[in-house]
Order: C-alpha cells, then structure tokens, then sequence
C-alpha cells in the first residue's frame, strides 16, 4: 500500500487560500482583518490525521446594550458575542469553501480545517500580531 506523503508546502498554500478566501468575506457583523493558521496535531495515540486552524481575527463584535448585567448569564454571553445567525453564516460558509478545495495529503479529509474567530481588540490587548495581515 502507497501512502501520501504530507506535503507542508501543499498545506500552507491550502490554508493560505482559505484565509485569503476569508478576508475577502463578510459575514453580517463579522468582518475579517488579518488571519493566521497553525497545523494542529492530534495525539500521538490518535490514528487521526491533523488539521489546519484559521484564527481570523475580526472587528469586535457591537457593543453590548447599557442593561446587559440585568439580564440572565446566558443573555449575557450571547450579547458580548457577535449575533448567532452571524456566526452560523461565517461557519457554514467557510466549511463550504474549504469542502470544495481538494485537502492536500497528510490533512484530514472530512474537516481538513477549522475556522476560529479572534476579537481584534483581544489580539491588539496581547501584543499578538496576526501574522497575514
């Protein structure tokens, strides 16, 4: 049996592409300004083949209304992200993109990458620097 050989060339250009793809997207509220990936590796002891993470780093979500600690923790949670139906966009159309790009070897085939939202206030407050933008 002839296995393919995980090309780290091949991967950087797929995950390339797709952060490329993402910041030329809006998903309602959610607007992209830099991305950055990292391959994530399972555990040794795991028969999976790895994936590529996207962490788009995106306009921080709208301000919370002035009654937000009167409402319920879960409300709360809610508003201080951005609106669900927005992140639900920005999750299905991504997982469409990268479905209709052929994975390179050595990525996993059903879910070669997944898509991770940053505030980019968060990202600024660390002194991270996304490193595509």
């Amino acid at each position: 049996m002839v296995t393919e050989v995980r090309s780290d060339r091949a991967i950087d250009e797929f995950a390339t592409n797709v952060g490329e793809w993402l910041l030329t997207q809006r998903f309602g509220s959610i607007t992209p300004v830099a991305f950055r990936w990292y391959l994530h590796e399972p555990y040794p002891d795991d028969d999976e083949l790895p994936h590529v993470v996207i962490e788009l780093t995106v306009e921080d979500p709208p301000p919370p209304p002035d009654d937000l600690y009167l409402r319920s923790q879960e409300e709360q949670v809610k508003l201080l992200l951005w609106p669900e139906e927005d992140m639900c966009a920005a999750e299905e159309r991504s997982q469409e993109h990268i479905a209709r790009l052929e994975a390179p070897p050595g990525l996993r085939g059903y879910w070669p990458a997944r898509v991770v939202l940053l505030e980019r206030s968060g990202v600024e407050d660390n002194g991270s620097r996304p490193a595509n933008d």
